[in-house]
């Protein structure tokens, strides 16, 4: 067996003895590894109707002990942050057949269907079908969603995601996707 030493050899000098080259080189590998996530298909309208920033940890909760009736029937909820925290309320519509693509949210999404429905996947090909009405979560694993359906599916989405990070990380479909409509 021979041994090849890229180092040495013409092709590897030539593409690393340029600055421009070594470049044009790591934009294409960037390109490259870019293109294995799955781009979104299908959003008729993606837009984000307000965002805000706290900069100080979120530490909120709720008891609630008696319905307005006097009726006992006890409801609470906390919401937790620590470090500081963006919100985002967006407004989103996917078209009969479109995908959102595999990505996750470095936060918590919550979102619910205003119109149509859609099919949620999580990272291991799960679906749990989401409709009119219905409120559904996501937090920092991989996922996609898709619309099945013959309607557009409208969505109303709030986000609380670590400051400065990006609302959305796209990511590589896993192995299972083959079974689902996202490629």
């Amino acid at each position: 067996m021979k041994n090849i030493c890229l180092g040495n050899s013409p092709l590897f000098r030539w593409i690393w003895g340029s600055k421009s080259r070594k470049i044009l080189v790591l934009a294409a590998l960037g390109l490259a590894t870019a293109a294995l996530a799955t781009p979104p298909l299908g959003f008729i309208l993606n837009q984000i109707l307000a965002k805000g920033v706290i900069m100080t940890n979120i530490n909120q909760n709720v008891q609630i002990t008696r319905d307005q009736d006097g009726t006992v029937n006890p409801w609470g909820a906390e919401v937790q942050a620590h470090g500081a925290t963006d919100f985002y309320m967006q407004h989103l519509v996917l078209a009969p057949g479109g995908y959102s693509g595999w990505h996750s949210h470095p936060g918590i999404l919550i979102g619910t269907v205003t119109s149509g429905s859609i099919d949620f996947y999580d990272q291991n090909c799960n679906k749990k079908t989401v409709n009119i009405g219905d409120v559904y979560f996501e937090t920092g694993t991989t996922h996609g969603i898709a619309n099945s359906g013959s309607v557009n599916a409208d969505l109303s989405i709030s986000y609380l995601i670590k400051h400065n990070a990006p609302r959305r990380v796209e990511e590589n479909a896993p192995t299972c996707a083959v079974n689902t409509p996202i490629p």
